[in-house]
């Protein structure tokens, strides 16, 4: 969902229905009570677009329920209908709160769903779901593609040597370093343990070998000290339209061991 239309869902769908729900109110015979309705596009509102409209809502609901109850209830003066509209205050921001706390929790459990918790980069499934995204348009659309494959050199000897809150924290500094080596249209993620892989639109051979060594220094400008963090790099070009995921992950994989095999902390480049 966009901006927009999230925009236009929480705050345009809430001012219809406040006016909506006056409007039938005001129409109704007291003994019908549907100024309890206010509260939906007050949750609506809260819903998308936070506490803060939540309650301009409220407020609106408050002074709109206070003009229908005075005009229609014998009896009803202003200072007994402010009391009734407290009360609908304090409804409401129970329910407010709840909603929110709602909102939280679901926003958390999407991000669990395709993010990394410990480097935020995409998770493996997320990383291999977005990939054969774009393998598939490239089969409409046929243009050049490539995938990054990497893996730490010797990380179990940092864990062994340092402790895994190191392990850790090197993870996290090696994912900052390849989000800021590579372009905010390429897709990084952490395929498990100190595996990561970057998936590179529109990007031919050379510019996946350019991009694959940018990345490479930068983790070793990143990590000059101790532990001494290198990686060995496996880069796929493809330009076939019916290569699947699967194949062009066992491919990359096979090309960073290749790397692994020649030396470690360089570049393997295959192309299909």
């Amino acid at each position: 969902m966009t901006r927009t239309t999230r925009h236009l869902l929480g705050i345009g769908g809430s001012a219809v229905l406040t006016v909506l729900i006056y409007v039938v109110n005001d129409l109704t015979p007291p003994q019908i009570r549907l100024a309890l309705l206010y509260l939906v596009p007050v949750l609506v509102a809260t819903w998308y677009e936070g506490m803060l409209w939540g309650i301009a809502f409220t407020l609106v609901a408050m002074g709109l329920r206070l003009i229908v109850e005075v005009e229609q209830q014998v009896g009803m003066t202003v200072a007994l209908s402010l009391v009734n509209q407290l009360s609908f205050a304090a409804v409401a921001g129970i329910a407010m709160v709840t909603f929110r706390h709602l909102r939280r929790t679901q926003e958390q459990l999407s991000l669990l769903a395709t993010n990394d918790p410990l480097t935020n980069l995409f998770n493996g499934r997320a990383f291999s779901a977005r990939l054969t995204q774009e393998l598939e348009r490239n089969r409409r659309y046929p243009r050049p593609l490539a995938l990054l494959y990497l893996d730490l050199d010797d990380f179990k000897v940092i864990n062994d040597t340092h402790g895994h809150q190191t392990g850790d924290a090197v993870l996290r500094l090696v994912g900052e370093a390849m989000r800021s080596s590579v372009r905010l249209a390429d897709v990084v993620g952490r395929l498990g343990g100190d595996e990561f892989a970057v998936l590179m639109p529109e990007t031919d051979a050379a510019l996946a070998d350019a991009a694959a060594k940018r990345l490479a220094a930068s983790l070793r400008t990143v990590f000059k000290g101790t532990p001494t963090v290198t990686a060995s790099i496996g880069v796929v070009s493809c330009s076939v339209a019916e290569a699947n995921t699967d194949e062009l992950l066992r491919k990359a994989d096979q090309a960073m061991y290749e790397a692994k095999r020649a030396g470690k902390d360089r570049v393997v480049q295959v192309t299909i």
